[in-house]
């Protein structure tokens, strides 16, 4: 919908995406045996097949390789990180470095933004520490069903390659090596039972049931309201293919297709269209304010797909924008009182124009879904006391950390 919810993924999201290869090995196999048929004569013309060179790792300081078994290349929070790990994140975020348009050749010529490549990397690193920062201050540990999770997920991976060799070939193009692929799945898992322990319903750190409840049926701090969105592009008129189909459509469908079509407008045609929306909206409130059934007006013209659903049930908002709310829409639901309509239209410079119900708050459905509104409300409280672990996490080098160049890692 128009809210967001910022993430905590840290190093769940790394995990899913260290072997790109666990997820589309099995696409990539079968795409292969579909073009094999249709290359075969292509590739005798061109010749044999040059060897693949997969990447080798290594470390070298003033021209001397340096034995990297077991070597930690820095210890963050006391957690040492070793070579292999660190190569992983190097090249990791070399890969997001060079979509920043920053090449090579600026890390190897200038040693300032190397150090700051350097310094992007530790960052990253750092956050996904914070997890094991967490469970280790908290005494949170690893249980066997734990590890029965993670050993069904390494060998998930693994099984999604034909033999030994082919996982151990896609382990070095993603500059990995089997026990930091292990260690990823470890920390994944860890996160998830530091969420359990610390953050969700009952965790340390959560909001207690109570106190939630009193919360939320506090109106100041809470508003539960349900409103109908005419976004500008509503009114927008498709090109015939388009148009033939859109009554097919999901909302989700409908709202991509209108959208695509403002958005190709040119300004003049979209201040036309934004002002139809308006007359329209207009006139629903008109009609709420009449008396008409709020919850058919959401089913007739409401375009917040998040409602599509249960047009009843609307949104719960907190004061302090928690839900990260349009501010107009968030203002005029704690203007209103428990069965107000708002007496005028609403407008948001990004999602158009609303109409606003507030509503009593359904206990009933709040009782049912604590544990997701609590996250919610906790939200912001569980990104402060991330940031507060990281920005405690001190970082100490090794020894050669000073003499490193954008040629020593491989």
């Amino acid at each position: 919908m128009i809210k967001k919810m910022t993430a905590l993924l840290l190093a769940l999201a790394i995990c899913t995406s260290a072997m790109a290869g666990c997820s589309n090995k099995k696409d990539k196999d079968k795409k292969s045996a579909n073009d094999a048929d249709t290359t075969a004569a292509e590739d005798e013309a061109a010749g044999p097949a040059k060897e693949e060179v997969l990447p080798e790792p290594s470390l070298t300081i003033d021209g001397e390789k340096i034995d990297t078994t077991d070597y930690v290349m820095c210890n963050i929070a006391g957690i040492d990180v070793t070579f292999d790990e660190f190569r992983f994140y190097y090249f990791t975020n070399l890969a997001q470095y060079k979509q920043f348009g920053i090449d090579e050749n600026d890390l190897k010529s200038n040693p300032e933004t190397y150090q700051k490549f350097l310094d992007y990397v530790i960052s990253a690193i750092k956050n996904e520490l914070v997890t094991d920062k967490l469970a280790a201050d908290n005494e949170i540990v690893l249980d066997e069903e734990d590890q029965q999770v993670i050993d069904g997920n390494v060998n998930k991976c693994k099984a999604d390659y034909g033999n030994e060799e082919e996982f151990q070939k896609e382990l070095k193009r993603s500059y990995l090596t089997y026990d930091v692929l292990q260690k990823m799945f470890v920390r994944a898992q860890t996160y998830n039972k530091v969420m359990d322990t610390l953050f969700k319903n009952g965790g340390k750190y959560a909001t207690t049931e109570e106190d939630f409840l009193k919360l939320v049926q506090d109106p100041e701090q809470y508003a539960h309201e349900v409103h109908i969105m005419i976004p500008f592009y509503s009114q927008v008129d498709l090109d015939d293919s388009t148009a033939a189909t859109f009554d097919d459509m999901t909302l989700s469908q409908k709202v991509n297709a209108k959208n695509s079509a403002y958005n190709a407008l040119d300004a003049e045609a979209k201040t036309a269209a934004n002002e139809k929306a308006k007359a329209v909206a207009e006139e629903v409130l008109k009609l709420a304010q009449d008396g008409e059934d709020f919850t058919k007006l959401v089913e007739e013209y409401n375009w917040d797909s998040g409602m599509e659903e249960d047009p009843k049930r609307g949104y719960y908002m907190k004061r302090d924008n928690t839900g990260d709310f349009p501010k107009e829409l968030l203002e005029e639901a704690f203007s209103l009182k428990p069965g107000q309509i708002s007496d005028k239209v609403v407008e948001n410079p990004t999602y158009g124009y609303f109409i606003i119900k507030r509503l009593e708050p359904d206990m009933n459905y709040i009782k049912e879904n604590i544990d997701s509104l609590i996250a919610a409300n906790d939200n912001p409280a569980i990104q402060a006391k991330f940031s507060e672990v990281l920005e405690s996490m001190n970082v100490t080098y090794c020894g050669v950390w000073d003499k490193l160049t954008f040629d020593s890692i491989t």
